[in-house]
């Protein structure tokens, strides 16, 4: 009797072209009802969320009398929606980001598998929602289950209503962040196809970065030279939080050897200018930064200028190659090795970060004359577990079967394990350097933070489209080997000076220079943290448009501030 009460009403249902098409228009909007709850606008920017989308779905429906066909033909709006609800379930907020998109096709395919893996519910619900949409919508266009023209003049002036309605709210519509409201910022699904717009622009302009750069140079001179052989040395660090470095109190001892190092400084209040990995890491190796991002288009990298002034410039990576700048900036160096490269079979060569150290060992002592070296690693990334060798297995358990609220205890257990592993590593970096009797440093810093699970909206990774304080707040340092203290005193001592003061990692360029004593017009003193003119200036945020936004001002929530203020973070 159940089931063909339910045989029935399946059958009155997809036999009603009515009942169908408002299916359709709710299906689409579920995207929109989630964002009400949380987009940081005001309640006119909230009703136009509902207002607008209703109006052009009901519009877009009653272009034609056979719906299903319509809805087929938006399958690619379906595939939009799948991945906002996806976001959603991430990060809890906002919609699909410029860098989402480019994510897409910058993440290497182990990063990319390890991250699927913990999405799986909601790539299940967003299945159970779509696909019997789109069945829905075969039956109805294969059986011509017509909505009648009378009833589809009406929607489309009830449509058409709703959306004036939503232009004339949208006057009196805010942000509470930027305090405007536009439809290609804020009212989907408007502003994730302007997105994706910009995204496509983007990624055209990144490619066309080796025709763009190719005349760029820095006329850069030395006009310093130490007195033994130098070598400097860049470490990349990934998704390194300071939160969980004893370096800057965290309560576990997860820095040991480095708080050790004799001539080690490391910067209190540390920032990055962005969440993603592809712009942080430019910013790091060019002279771009928040303020002034789209020079990195006709720019070449800080590689360039060591090269100018005749050192032999290395770039080893633990990262796959990933089209973006850092693998264009990776590619202008004298010598670059790639330890993730797919192997023939096209499996990722998982290895941990020592693996780089015989590489580095090998280039100071094969190559002579002066170094630059640059060294990206794979950090702290997630899969915490691995890696790290199981040596390094201090805190425990660590073994982490799901991400859950119940499995916080192991996801920081292994992530601190991550540290307590980079800890070695920059300690037997350091040994490398200082056993070459060179004169010779190491400046460290991670591209971005990361969120664990750490308040009441169990904020998972990083690359959200608006950062936290756990994903800004990053470890920043440099160690100077004896024959540096004894040949640039000064810069040593500004650096120790520095320690204290607010910093971002658009500082990193300057300071890399600076340290090298390498002359350019591009060289900001004031943004060196070896220089006694390093001045304390507004930190700003790489936004996802490439706009800088002052990092408090970008979406961060209560919860966020409050640890700002806990750990005197400057603002």
């Amino acid at each position: 009797m159940m089931i063909d009460t339910l045989k029935k009403y399946i059958n009155t249902f997809l036999d009603s072209p009515s009942k169908l098409i408002w299916f359709y228009i709710i299906l689409n909007m579920i995207p929109s009802i989630f964002l009400i709850f949380t987009e940081p606008i005001n309640i006119y920017g909230k009703i136009i969320l509902i207002t607008f989308p209703l109006g052009l779905y009901i519009i877009l429906f009653s272009l034609m009398r056979n719906t299903g066909l319509i809805q087929l033909i938006l399958f690619p709006l379906l595939i939009i929606h799948a991945f906002q609800l996806v976001v959603f379930y991430l990060f809890g907020e906002d919609v699909i980001a410029v860098d989402m998109f480019l994510n897409v096709v910058t993440t290497n395919p182990s990063e990319a598998g390890e991250l699927l893996n913990s999405l799986w519910p909601s790539i299940i619900f967003v299945c159970i929602l779509y696909i019997p949409t789109t069945v829905i919508a075969i039956y109805q266009m294969k059986y011509k289950t017509y909505l009648e023209n009378t009833l589809r003049k009406k929607l489309v002036v009830m449509g058409g209503i709703l959306i004036i309605a939503s232009y004339i709210l949208s006057l009196l519509s805010k942000d509470n962040n930027t305090d405007r409201y536009t439809f290609h910022e804020n009212v989907y699904p408007v502003n994730v196809f302007y997105n994706l717009n910009f995204a496509i622009n983007k990624w055209h302009k990144s490619r066309l970065y080796p025709v763009t750069s190719k005349d760029f140079t820095f006329e850069a001179r030395k006009d310093t030279i130490a007195k033994q052989r130098e070598i400097y040395t860049l470490v990349i660090g990934e998704t390194s939080r300071a939160e969980n470095w004893s370096l800057y109190g965290y309560e576990r001892e997860t820095t040991p050897l480095l708080k050790q190092k004799e001539g080690l400084v490391f910067f209190n209040d540390a920032i990055t200018q962005s969440n993603t990995t592809h712009k942080s890491v430019s910013i790091m190796m060019s002279a771009a930064s928040a303020e002034n991002y789209n020079i990195i288009y006709e720019q070449k990298s800080i590689i360039e200028a060591f090269k100018e002034v005749g050192f032999t410039t290395i770039f080893l990576s633990n990262q796959g190659a990933n089209n973006t700048f850092t693998q264009y900036f990776a590619e202008d160096a004298d010598y670059y090795r790639n330890i993730r490269s797919p192997k023939d079979d096209g499996k990722i060569i998982d290895n941990y970060d020592d693996a780089l150290l015989p590489l580095l060992d090998h280039c100071i002592d094969s190559i002579s004359g002066n170094l630059f070296i640059i060294l990206h690693t794979y950090g702290s990334h997630f899969n915490y577990e691995e890696r790290y060798p199981k040596g390094f297995s201090k805190f425990k358990p660590d073994n982490v079967k799901e991400i859950t609220r119940k499995e916080k205890e192991k996801l920081v257990n292994a992530y601190d394990n991550t540290i307590l592993y980079t800890d070695d590593f920059l300690s037997r970096i350091t040994d490398i350097l200082n056993n070459s009797g060179s004169c010779s440093s190491m400046l460290f810093a991670s591209d971005h933070g990361e969120d664990i699970l750490d308040d009441d909206r169990m904020r998972f990774l990083h690359a959200s489209p608006n950062p936290t304080f756990y994903q800004l707040r990053i470890p920043m340092l440099v160690w100077f080997s004896s024959n540096y203290q004894m040949n640039f005193q000064q810069k040593y001592e500004a650096a120790k000076a520095n320690k204290l003061k607010p910093v971002s990692t658009n500082a990193i360029f300057h300071t890399l220079l600076d340290i090298a004593s390498v002359k350019t017009n591009y060289l900001q003193s004031d943004l060196s943290l070896v220089n006694p003119s390093f001045k304390i200036a507004k930190r700003m945020y790489l936004g996802d448009h490439d706009n800088p936004v002052f990092f408090y001002n970008a979406n961060l929530k209560e919860e966020d501030k409050i640890m700002i203020e806990k750990r005197k973070i400057y603002h």
